[in-house]
This record gives C-alpha cells, structure tokens and sequence, in this order.
C-alpha cells in the first residue's frame, strides 16, 4: 500500500503539472489575441472584445495560481511518516472506498485502484482526521469503516 500511496503521490503531481501547462498555454493564447486584436472602425467593439479577453485571463490565472498553491501543498506532503491515526498525507482505506488525505483533487485512478484525493478541510476530510484502524465515520446516511491507514 505504500507503494500505492507515492504512486498515487507522484499520478497528483503530474496531473496538476498538466493542468498548470495547460492554464499557461491558455493564457499565453489569450495574450497572443490581444497582441494581434486591431483596432475596428467600430472602437466599442473593440474595447469590448478586449475587456472579455481580459476577463478570462484573469480568471485562467486565478485557477493557475491555485492550482500552483495546491500543486506546493502536495508537495509538502511527508510520504514517509506512519502513524496510528489519520492525518494530513495518509491513505485510508474504508469497507467502501480508499481516500488520500492531501488535496481536493477528486477520483484519481492510480494501478486500477481508485481512490479519492480530498483535503483534510474537505466535509468527509473532516470526519476522517484522527480516526484509527477500526473506527466509523457517517457521511450522507452512510456508514463507513476504516480498514488501514497508511
């Protein structure tokens, strides 16, 4: 399982790599248009054709900018660490799913084991920090046991 656990590490890693690339390409695209966007007879047209370009570069570089802050906190995530009770950085299998503990990322699928990436702030994150081997969380009505914790 801690094979699984770095993989899964590494798979988060990668992903959120893919996605900045594809956020700075998008942005960089964006400039581009600007750069190249001559002015019409019509100036309104113009300035508002600009100001929408604008608008969604400043809303790709925001999800940039979190997916740089997200991409820095898995980062800090110490793989190596053991302890008998959830917390930050641990893989957590339950009767019904296995979570890592680390970052809102959603399904991953990682050695055709599906897991879930949430962050400790996360609703079911939440429920999980502390809890051992052996105990239960409810989320939504249902009832879930904890396996192993690695």
């Amino acid at each position: 399982m801690m094979q699984l656990k770095q993989r899964l590490h590494q798979t988060c890693l990668a992903n959120l790599a893919a996605k900045m690339t594809d956020l700075q390409k998008a942005i960089d695209s964006i400039e581009e248009s600007k750069r190249n966007e001559t002015k019409s007879s019509a100036g309104d047209k113009y300035e508002t054709g600009r100001a929408m370009m604008q608008m969604e570069a400043d809303k790709i570089t925001a999800q940039l900018e979190l997916a740089k802050q997200t991409h820095s906190q898995l980062l800090q995530i110490n793989l190596e660490q053991h302890h008998g009770h959830i917390r930050q950085g641990s893989l957590v299998v339950t009767d019904q799913r296995t979570y890592f503990l680390s970052v809102s990322l959603g399904r991953v699928v990682v050695s055709e084991k599906e897991c879930f990436c949430l962050s400790s702030d996360a609703p079911i994150g939440q429920l999980l920090l502390g809890k051992r081997v052996g105990e239960e969380i409810v989320f939504n009505g249902k009832k879930e046991k904890i396996l192993e914790v690695y």
